[in-house]
């Protein structure tokens, strides 16, 4: 058996909602199999792929949709944070446009601190954006004009997207893509 441990969780309506353990999701198949109104419903599994029970062998899960509709992302806010402004960027930084890592980025104050009464209302979607550390160090205490530095983008609240449900970031981080052969069609209109 290769291991294969995730599996692409779809609403009633095939949309993506998440992704859970293979394992949990052949457990839920198994416990919900006679309840109309809840559990799962099991779409693919892994080619040649199985675990042996008792008495026989049991097909991997790979995509599995909920039985009910969940009405999940109409009032779906995307909060303030770190990982949701670098997402709103598109991992690029808003000085240079070159695209790093995680790891590799900081957030810059447009209107640093020091100019706000209040240094909480310095921080906020319509004054961080996402920065490289270079480009960080390079504006300092100053603004993107006094620094002689364009911003790419004006910083905004994002509105809703696919790109910021937690699926999304584990779809384009999947080592080798492994899994996304069986996931591509359920996934390719929302991936972008």
């Amino acid at each position: 058996m290769k291991q294969h441990k995730d599996c692409l969780i779809l609403n009633a309506d095939y949309s993506p909602i998440g992704i859970i353990d293979w394992q949990k999701a052949l457990t839920w198949s198994f416990k919900y199999t006679h309840h109309y109104n809840h559990g799962i419903d099991i779409v693919e599994y892994y080619k040649d792929e199985y675990v042996n029970g008792v008495n026989c062998k049991y097909m991997i899960p790979a995509v599995v949709k909920t039985v009910r509709y969940f009405s999940l992302h109409k009032k779906y806010q995307i909060v303030f944070s770190r990982k949701n402004l670098f997402t709103r960027d598109n991992y690029k930084c808003q000085y240079c446009g070159n695209a790093f890592p995680y790891g590799s980025l900081t957030y810059d104050h447009v209107v640093p601190k020091s100019r706000f009464n209040n240094i909480r209302s310095a921080t906020n979607w319509h004054n961080i954006v996402t920065a490289c550390s270079k480009c960080n160090r390079k504006k300092g205490n100053k603004t993107p004009k006094e620094a002689n530095m364009k911003l790419i983008s004006k910083p905004e609240k994002p509105t809703f997207s696919a790109k910021y449900l937690p699926w999304y970031q584990h779809i384009l981080t999947i080592e080798g893509n492994r899994t996304n052969t069986q996931w591509n069609p359920y996934i390719t209109s929302y991936i972008k």
